[in-house]
């Protein structure tokens, strides 16, 4: 009766242990689902597209394709980055000069039909500009300073920079016995310099040339162009087009990669857009030939590209 009793409790103790087992691996599983939905989640999935993940047990299943689109147009508004940049002994001297420069420039980009909102300051800065002497000294044993060999020469060049080191380089040179020459690299203050910089709109793409024209007429030697660049102001209508492009591209994809593949394609479930730049392009200026001051500057605008990416993925029928 007793053996009865102790086999009995043995088989419910290896009957716990094994439901305790299952629940374990259970468990396991739901949470290893748990943390892949949570982890597409995050990358930004949708539930349908999560779901079909977590269908064929923890693999990757359905087809996965991109379309790429694209629609082309002409620019219609030019960008031109140019300024003026002045260099004088003092602060105050160059930033007049700059300000007389490029009040002349504002005043020239009216008179061609510029307005006021489409011109905006994008870089103002005063600094001061250094330049590095090299001075050669030359010291007899006794420690008497010999001769400072183009001192003053090179002294010409400005004054020692406020605040800075006095000596950058030394390279000591014995020249004859008794005496020890060192070469001394020293920087120095030659002016100071101004820019200002201004981002021009140019509505009417067709007089960027002759506006480069007039701003150099009015700035002088100060001016400088910086950049000239092409867009397209409304792109929305562009895009929308790109999009439809890219979205037949991705059908056919999936189309011929199921046909390849022997399968069925099933529902789309999960579509997202990938990419989408800004159209943008850069021109190089074609200035006047050598010699011929009166020639005028051509620009040439050509056209621009808007490119819309698309990813999807599809069921596979059963």
């Amino acid at each position: 009766m007793v053996q009865a009793v102790l086999k009995s409790k043995k088989m419910l103790v290896l009957l716990g242990a094994a439901m305790v087992l299952l629940l374990a691996v259970a468990c396991r599983s739901d949470a290893t689902e748990d943390r892949s939905a949570g982890l597409l989640s995050a990358l930004g999935g949708s539930e349908a597209a999560a779901q079909l993940l977590l269908s064929g047990s923890g693999t990757s299943t359905g087809i996965w394709v991109n379309g790429t689109g694209k629609a082309t147009a002409d620019p219609d508004l030019g960008v031109i980055s140019l300024g003026v940049e002045a260099l004088a002994d003092s602060a105050s001297e160059a930033r007049g000069m700059a300000a007389g420069a490029i009040d002349a420039t504002i005043s020239a980009l009216r008179s061609n039909n510029v307005a006021d909102r489409d011109m905006q300051t994008s870089h103002f800065n005063i600094s001061p500009r250094y330049n590095t002497q090299e001075i050669t000294r030359c010291s007899s044993a006794s420690g008497d300073a010999g001769d400072i060999k183009d001192a003053e020469a090179v002294a010409s060049l400005g004054m020692p920079a406020p605040g800075s080191p006095e000596v950058i380089e030394m390279i000591v040179v014995q020249e004859e016995k008794g005496s020890e020459c060192r070469v001394e690299f020293e920087r120095v203050l030659v002016g100071y310099q101004v820019t200002n910089t201004l981002t021009l709109k140019v509505r009417n793409i067709d007089s960027m040339g002759t506006i480069i024209d007039v701003v150099t007429d009015a700035a002088g030697n100060l001016i400088r162009i910086n950049q000239v660049s092409f867009t397209i102001e409304d792109t929305k209508p562009l895009q929308d087009e790109a999009r439809e492009d890219a979205i037949a591209d991705l059908l056919r994809k999936a189309e011929a990669m199921a046909t390849l593949a022997g399968v069925e394609l099933g529902k789309l479930v999960h579509l997202t857009e990938t990419g989408g730049a800004f159209p943008q392009s850069f021109a190089r200026i074609e200035s006047a030939a050598f010699g011929f001051a009166d020639q005028s500057t051509s620009i040439q605008a050509g056209e621009l590209d808007v490119n819309v990416s698309v990813q999807g993925v599809f069921a596979i029928a059963p």
